[in-house]
């Protein structure tokens, strides 16, 4: 047990990672509810205690409950959120402006210098860096510390009394309080500055290590291009996208023709310059927004985001003719044009499962290759 838990702990918080921004944030909002209930029953027990201020305690009950039920409301609307991803960013902006606001019932309550206001406030802080973008984080805290400098200018210049749940001047007397709290506000600041700036540093060293870690486990060490875990991986993030968005999207299967012979006329070295040759000449006849990897062998997969079957059908035809035209030197004075059969299917015939759009796309493939290779091909008719 002493070994497994931190292994149990190390595996979730990477899955919380993978999720998306929403769920993220809709994780925190469940989160933020429950210490609300912790502190809620804390408010209650003591709400009688000599030292606390029970006439604002009564008065402001509803405060943690009215925040539970705000949080739930957000939580419901990350649902309907989800479905457009458009509005993504600007719930999470939102989020990032209201979690913090949401905790400042805290430190008017026990004290703006209070032990666990910092460690709340650094928690939140780290723990966003690591599940959201920076922007995102440091917009959210700006709002935090404007917040905070305004309550204690307020308990500074005596509108408002420090830590309300007491009785004034309890846990600071009158003498020395408004003192430290302006010498604690700006030394405070200066050693959470330095010390989120470094742990943000870290973690993007982090996310770029793993980043490249990523990139070459994805991608096809000869071509250059996506492997077939690579491929898999960002066709399927596509295909939720099409299906969210109710918009075609089309897959092209490419097989080179004879490669086998290829390889043993001229050898496996040419045979490489040759797979070479076929990844740099689709990656040019395509746009920046496709997605193309190499699947296996002789085979290499495209996918063309928001294009009906007949665009798609065109790029494969212009592809086609590309390879043909574009001859490779196989062996001095002897250039080689290379020949290739596609495949192309649709989500119009096929839905939005990436197994079935593959399968027609294979299919279709297959067909050119027993009409006579080099050619087009779909598995519907157009």
């Amino acid at each position: 047990m002493k070994y497994s838990l931190p292994r149990y702990i190390s595996k979730a918080f990477l899955v919380i990672l993978d999720w998306d921004l929403v769920k993220k944030s809709q994780s925190i909002l469940w989160y933020a509810s429950f210490t609300a209930v912790v502190i809620y029953f804390i408010q209650i027990k003591y709400m009688y205690h000599p030292l606390a201020n029970t006439e604002l305690l009564i008065r402001f009950q509803w405060l943690f409950p009215g925040i539970i039920i705000l949080n739930i409301f957000f939580i419901l609307l990350g649902y309907f959120i989800k479905k457009k991803p458009d509005l993504h960013i600007y719930y999470v902006m939102f989020l990032s402006v209201y979690y913090p606001f949401s905790l400042l019932g805290l430190p008017i309550g026990v004290g703006l210098l209070n032990l666990l206001n910092g460690i709340i406030f650094m928690g939140i802080a780290f723990t966003a860096l690591l599940l959201y973008p920076r922007f995102v984080v440091y917009f959210g805290l700006a709002f935090y510390v404007f917040a905070y400098y305004i309550l204690a200018g307020l308990t500074v210049t005596g509108y408002l009394d420090y830590a309300l749940a007491y009785k004034p001047y309890t846990l600071l007397h009158k003498d020395v309080q408004n003192p430290q709290i302006i010498y604690s506000m700006f030394y405070t600041t200066l050693y959470a500055a330095f010390t989120i700036t470094l742990f943000d540093i870290s973690v993007e060293r982090w996310r770029r290590y793993n980043s490249k870690i990523e990139k070459l486990s994805s991608t096809d060490e000869l071509t250059g291009l996506l492997n077939r875990r690579g491929v898999n991986q960002i066709i399927d993030l596509q295909m939720q996208q099409a299906q969210i968005t109710h918009r075609e999207t089309s897959l092209i299967m490419v097989d080179i023709d004879n490669f086998k012979n290829i390889n043993d006329q001229y050898g496996h070295h040419q045979g490489d310059l040759v797979l070479k040759h076929v990844a740099s000449i689709l990656r040019k006849n395509l746009r920046t927004s496709d997605v193309i990897g190499r699947y296996g062998g002789e085979e290499f997969v495209i996918l063309l985001p928001f294009t009906s079957i007949e665009n798609a059908v065109l790029v494969a035809e212009t592809c086609r003719k590309a390879l043909e035209q574009t001859a490779i030197e196989v062996k001095e004075n002897e250039p080689l044009s290379i020949k290739a059969c596609f495949g192309v299917s649709s989500t119009a015939f096929s839905g939005f499962d990436y197994t079935g759009l593959f399968e027609q796309a294979d299919k279709a493939m297959y067909q050119a290759k027993h009409n006579g290779k080099n050619q087009v091909r779909t598995a519907f008719t157009l």
